[in-house]
């Protein structure tokens, strides 16, 4: 998990350092290239200003044979001729001949070319190519935004002076520095976080009066959160588990087996989680009345120990399960102002205890007064002329008097926030939103902290009540949203995806808004909430026909519309109804000029061509697409997934070999340059491409990128992590289970679904993967663990066997999951439902283990030999037949007939590759040749 996360924390580094003022980046890359040296460095690039100052290198050392120069250009590495190709670097040239020239007479040893953009793998490449190269390389290094984040990162960790350096020009960064073990877990505690041992030790009797539920009530502002986070450092260890749940995601009247989190992604059920294991559940800032009927889903996971502790706003003083959140102590309070009690003038001492009540304020006010050169004792009279401010009942009027000394532009950008009536945002749409500095500013002032979900920023209610100028209004907002969308042409990359969920309220009220319902951005938005049309934005629009001159929005919104109504269909109206599609989409791309339109539509057509198996028409439209859109990882993974279809030729199958190879590559050399959806599906075509699937088996570090990968998934929430997941735990479970297993353990929200929390396309996905994970982790000895995940493997079996229309695939699964959870009899009867006759060797495979499983041997072995003579007639199969012999000899020696299993077992052996398996074969092969002597000597003495 460390090494997962120190990822993720760098990745976060990255955007932020790309969004630095020139003046910030210029300080800061400074300040790494001194730890570099280890040595201090001379700065010349700014004035007292800090405005950038002519005539001089901006970094150099004493004797000038070190140099440093920097850029917040974000096309410092590209190639100035565009097309050309020529190698032209006008910004890095001028650099180091700056340096050079500057230097004089002397020769820099080591010219550093600092960078917020982030360096293009082929970059050195191309630069090697050049004079400038040449001449320069032995002295020229480069510095980008990855490698100054992983340099910072490295200093902060190992080194406390420069890690206070980094954390003032970094904020986002330093608020991850200080959640880091609970990274995407929990929110970090707030900038200067002082323990209040009051809280704790109240939370603790509670719970310790035997009360498993705790509603921790108070004011806004008043420290329950921040509580909530103490109590869960010092108390997570006790429990076996602990899952952090924002109160806005669980709306009244849902079960807690079906939370959903408002990132976006799949329902989690709460439940299944906290009742599997002693687990501590937060769900913090619930804005509703709840009694300990509320928590009847939970009382499996009351008797394992675990318990609940819920921070609201309302609470209930005659109920025993409200626990009013304790006043502040007064040496707490002065910690967290940071003053000095014994030394506190009158006016200090007045001021903490007017608003001890409320420890935000004592934070804020603390910031402020630090960050924006504020008087503090002139700030604490200015509040105290407050009428009655010991007695104010919510602290709004003293939050709004603290934050009118905040800078224009802050206060610009936090009533922006406050207006818009969305209170939490992705980190990304949050800079475009507001500015790079002001966010960077705010979150400095801890005002903009980060949450429990990876990447997601928030204000508290609070301070938005105490700076909003009226009635909350998202339409500003919204239009921000559209534009977003638009920006990023509506793919739905996860920044752009999550703003669309935490915005839903706002985006929703614009749309009702209007006169009339276009497809524009906006609806394109919304229907990325729900499959299909389910909250009405544009009934019947499935239907409309494509027009010449639809707006790419229009376009994709009718063309979204139109695959979840297939959906609706039987298959082979389904088919026709793709080929039909195809038809007009191929027809309006002949006659479009609107380039941009004629790439959707030829993807979406070659999408259409190859759901109605159509696989070489839909290959001349990818290849079409990528001629137009090179290197679009979308119709490389469409090529991908024609490859794996029934019916593809060796031509197709080469084809999408080769796409997957591309892919797969991209995705192992940089995780984030490959749209997270289509890292997930290229991993989950990963199993039908063996000879590519072996490669990686045969690397762990790429491995181990790809579980990141999955990992990554789970963090954001998505539903296409189950069809990750699976591909992953079928391909490397077995060799290296301690990655899936470490998955589970880590987000076990993920997997503690049920079927009604899925989408039904995903339900074989996340069957076959909770029980190749539960298999993994029995192996490694996590029996708990395997059992929970058992469970609900076999919930998914259940639905799946009831659904219509049971195929081959879904029976292999149904079987697998039941045998893994050692329910062979339910296996069978699930088998009965399909005759021998129209099994594949995949299901006739796991219908000899329940049998053998059953204790019916002899039943066994028949479907076993029958499935190892399908399977010798399947190329696919053909790295599988030593585990198909394998079990036709463990039917034999169930059987008694050991010569023979020890036939069958060297037969394996023979037809095995992998080192693991086949040790195992070799142990088992020398057990069976041990009974096969005794037998033989049994039998000579019964003969003599």
């Amino acid at each position: 998990m460390s090494e997962f996360i120190k990822k993720r924390v760098i990745r976060d580094l990255i955007e932020e350092i790309a969004d630095l003022d020139a003046a910030s980046f210029e300080l800061m890359g400074h300040k790494v290239i001194e730890l570099i040296e280890s040595k201090g460095l001379v700065h010349h690039g700014l004035n007292k200003d800090h405005r950038p100052v002519g005539y001089t290198v901006d970094t150099f050392s004493q004797d000038f044979t070190i140099v440093g120069e920097y850029s917040t250009g974000q096309d410092y590495f590209e190639d100035a001729s565009g097309g050309k190709n020529e190698n032209k670097f006008t910004k890095i040239e001028n650099d180091i001949s700056h340096a050079i020239d500057k230097a004089g007479s002397i020769t820099p040893a080591k010219i550093y070319l600092v960078s917020s953009a982030e360096e293009p793998p082929s970059f050195r490449g191309k630069f090697n190519k050049t004079d400038l190269a040449a001449k320069h390389s032995d002295k020229t290094v480069f510095l980008d935004s990855r490698q100054l984040a992983e340099k910072i990162f490295e200093y902060s960790r190992d080194r406390p002076q420069a890690a206070e350096f980094f954390r003032f020009y970094l904020p986002d960064f330093s608020q991850n520095l200080d959640n880091y073990e609970y990274y995407g877990l929990t929110p970090p505690v707030c900038a200067n976080h002082q323990s209040e041992p009051l809280f704790r030790e109240a939370i603790r009797g509670h719970f310790a009066a035997g009360r498993p539920v705790c509603v921790l009530h108070g004011l806004s502002g008043s420290g329950k959160t921040q509580a909530a986070i103490d109590f869960v450092h010092s108390e997570g260890a006790a429990y076996g588990n602990y899952l952090w749940v924002a109160g806005d995601d669980w709306g009244e009247n849902v079960p807690l087996t079906a939370i959903k989190r408002s990132r976006g992604g799949v329902d989690i059920n709460v439940a299944g989680v906290f009742n599997s294991t002693r687990t501590l559940l937060v769900v913090d800032d619930l804005s509703r009345q709840v009694t300990a009927e509320t928590f009847a889903e939970l009382e499996q996971g009351f008797a394992l120990g675990g318990c609940v502790l819920v921070t609201s706003q309302v609470g209930e003083p005659n109920s025993n399960i409200h626990l009013p959140v304790p006043l502040l102590s007064s040496e707490v309070a002065y910690a967290i102002l940071g003053e000095n009690r014994s030394a506190a003038e009158d006016d200090t001492r007045e001021f903490v205890e007017a608003c001890r009540f409320c420890p935000l304020i004592l934070a804020v006010t603390r910031e402020v007064a630090k960050t924006d050169g504020v008087d503090k004792g002139e700030l604490y009279r200015e509040v105290l002329t407050i009428p009655d401010v010991a007695h104010q009942p919510d602290g709004r009027s003293v939050m709004e008097r603290i934050l009118q000394r905040l800078t224009d532009q802050n206060r610009k950008a936090l009533v922006k926030i406050a207006n818009s009536g969305c209170t939490t945002f992705d980190s990304k749409f949050l800079t475009k939103f507001i500015g790079a500095n002001a966010r960077s500013s705010l979150q400095r002032l801890a005002i903009v902290t980060r949450t429990e979900v990876s990447s997601a920023l928030t204000v508290h209610d609070l301070i938005c009540s105490a700076v909003r100028t009226g009635e909350p209004d998202g339409t500003e907002l919204a239009a921000e949203v559209v534009q977003y969308v638009e920006r990023y042409r509506g793919e739905m990359v996860p920044s752009v995806l999550r703003q669309i969920h935490l915005s839903a309220g706002q985006l929703l009220a614009a749309h009702r808004a209007r006169a009339r319902s276009p497809l524009d951005w906006l609806t394109y938005a919304l229907l990325q909430l729900e499959s299909g049309d389910r909250l009405g934005l544009a009934p019947g629009s499935h239907s409309r026909p494509i027009r010449v001159n639809m707006s790419i929005a229009e376009l994709l919104c009718v063309i979204d519309l139109r695959e979840a109504h297939s959906y609706t269909l039987p298959g082979m109206q389904r088919t026709a109804y793709y080929s039909e599609c195809a038809e007009e989409y191929g027809k309006i791309a002949a006659k479009t000029d609107n380039a941009d339109m004629r790439v959707e539509l030829r993807h979406h057509q070659g999408k259409a061509l190859r759901r109605s198996d159509q696989l070489d028409d839909a290959l001349d439209c990818f290849r079409a697409v990528l001629r137009e859109r090179p290197g679009w990882h979308a119709a490389h993974g469409q090529i991908a997934h024609a490859g794996t279809q029934r019916g593809a030729t060796e031509a197709v199958k080469m084809e999408g070999e080769s796409a997957i190879r591309h892919l797969i590559g991209q995705v192992l050399a940089d995780v984030d340059s490959v749209p997270l959806r289509v890292s997930l599906a290229a991993l989950s075509k990963l199993r039908s491409y063996s000879s590519l699937s072996r490669e990686v088996q045969d690397q762990a570090a790429l491995v181990k990128h790809l579980a990141d990968v999955v990992a990554m998934a789970a963090l954001a929430g998505f539903q296409q992590f189950y069809e990750g997941f699976l591909a992953f735990t079928s391909l490397f479970s077995y060799q290296f289970g301690e990655h899936a297993v470490a998955i589970a353990e880590i987000f076990p929200d993920m997997l503690a679904i049920y079927p009604d929390a899925v989408d039904k396309r995903q339900w074989p996905n996340a069957c076959e993967a909770l029980a190749n994970v539960a298999t993994a982790a029995a192996a490694v000895g996590k029996r708990d663990l395997a059992a929970r995940l058992n469970e609900t493997a076999c919930a998914f079996a259940e639905a799946l066997s009831q659904t219509d229309g049971m195929t081959c695939f879904k029976l292999r699964v149904v079987a697998k999951t039941y045998v893994g959870a050692g329910k062979a009899e339910a296996a069978i009867t699930a088998l009965a439902k399909m005759p021998d006759s129209e099994k594949d060797h995949w299901v006739l495979y796991q219908q000899a283990k329940a049998e053998l499983a059953a204790n019916r041997p002899e039943k066994a072995r028949e479907s076993a030999r029958a499935a190892l003579d399908l399977a010798s007639k399947d190329t696919r199969a053909t790295n599988r037949l030593g585990s198909y012999s394998d079990l036709v000899g463990q039917c034999h020696e169930a059987s008694g007939n050991i010569e023979l299993a020890l036939s069958a077992t060297k037969e394996a052996l023979g037809l095995t590759t992998g080192e693991k398996y086949r040790q195992q074969l070799t142990d088992r092969i020398a057990q069976l040749e041990r009974r096969n002597a005794a037998n033989d000597g049994s039998d000579s003495a019964r003969l003599a």
